[in-house]
C-alpha cells in the first residue's frame, strides 16, 4: 500500500485482487484459506496487469510514430517539419544548425524557420495565437519536441565534433515517408480540406522565403521551386489517398 497522506493509503494490484477474492469468501469463521487454483488464477491476473501497464506505453508510442496515435500531430511540428523539408535540409551537409535564440545568429535564422511555420500552423488550426520567443527555436522548443517524438529516427540531430550543438536535417532515404507521414496525420483533421492545405503550404513558403535572407546570410538556404512544388504535390496526394482510405464506400 502507498500512504498518499491524510490518512489516506492507496492500495496496488494485489491487494484489489485479493479484496476482490474475499468479496466471495466466507469469512464468518475469521480464517480463510485459499485453494491452490484461486491463487494461481489471481497471480496470473496480477501479471496480466503488469504486462499490459508496462506494454502501454510502448504501444503508444508505436502508434504515435506510425500516426496511429489518439491525437494528431500539432500543427506547429507538422509547419517546422515541412519547413526543413522546403529547405531541402535532407543532408547533413544542407542540415540546420540548432541555435539558441540567446546566440547573435541564433534568434534570426530561428524567426526564419520558424516563420512560414507558423503560417501554416495559424491556417490549419485557426489558432492565430503566437510562441513565445523560446518555443520558437531549435533547442528544446516544443515543435521540435513533438516533431521528434512522432518522427522518432527520421528527423536527426547530428553532432559535429567538440560542438555542443547539433545540426538538424531529415535524411533524404526517409523523405518520402516523412511526407507520406505528414499527410495521413493531416488527413485526420475533418476540418481540414485539400483546398485549405494547398493554401496553408503556399502561405508556409510564401513566409519562408520572405524571410530566407538570413539562412542565405548564414549559408543554410537550399530553397529550390522546382523540388518545392514537387513537395507540395506530393504532400497533397498523400493528403488525399489518406482521406479516401477512409471515406466509406458506396456499398457501405
Amino acid at each position: 500500500m502507498t500512504d498518499v497522506g491524510e490518512g489516506t493509503l492507496l492500495v496496488g494490484a494485489e491487494a484489489r485482487i485479493v479484496l476482490e477474492i474475499l468479496m466471495h469468501e466466507d469469512l464468518s469463521d475469521g480464517l480463510v484459506v485459499l485453494s491452490q487454483s484461486v491463487t494461481a488464477a489471481a497471480e496470473r491476473e496480477a501479471l496480466e496487469l503488469y504486462r499490459e501497464w508496462s506494454t502501454g506505453r510502448l504501444v503508444q508510442v508505436v502508434k504515435l510514430r506510425t500516426g496511429q496515435g489518439r491525437e494528431v500531430m500539432q500543427a506547429i511540428a507538422v509547419g517546422l517539419t515541412l519547413s526543413i523539408l522546403v529547405n531541402r535540409s535532407d543532408t547533413p551537409e544542407r542540415a540546420v544548425p540548432q541555435w539558441d535564440n540567446r546566440d547573435p545568429e541564433g534568434g534570426p535564422l530561428n524567426r526564419a524557420i520558424f516563420a512560414g511555420a507558423e503560417r501554416f500552423a495559424e491556417l490549419i488550426s485557426g489558432n492565430s495565437r503566437g510562441r513565445s520567443q523560446h518555443q520558437q527555436q531549435l533547442v528544446s522548443g516544443y515543435a521540435l519536441t513533438e516533431a521528434r517524438r512522432r518522427l522518432a529516427h527520421r528527423m536527426v540531430i547530428e553532432k559535429r565534433g567538440r560542438e555542443k550543438r547539433g545540426c538538424l536535417y531529415i535524411p533524404q532515404s526517409y523523405r518520402d515517408d516523412v511526407v507520406t507521414f505528414l499527410g495521413r496525420d493531416l488527413a485526420r483533421r475533418p476540418s481540414l480540406s485539400h483546398d485549405r492545405l494547398a493554401s496553408a503550404f503556399d502561405q508556409l513558403v510564401a513566409a519562408f522565403r520572405a524571410s530566407a535572407g538570413q539562412l542565405a546570410y548564414e549559408s543554410v538556404a537550399f530553397d529550390r521551386p522546382a523540388e518545392t512544388h514537387l513537395l507540395r504535390g506530393k504532400l497533397l496526394n498523400a493528403f488525399d489517398h489518406a482521406r479516401d482510405e477512409t471515406r466509406p464506400s458506396r456499398g457501405e
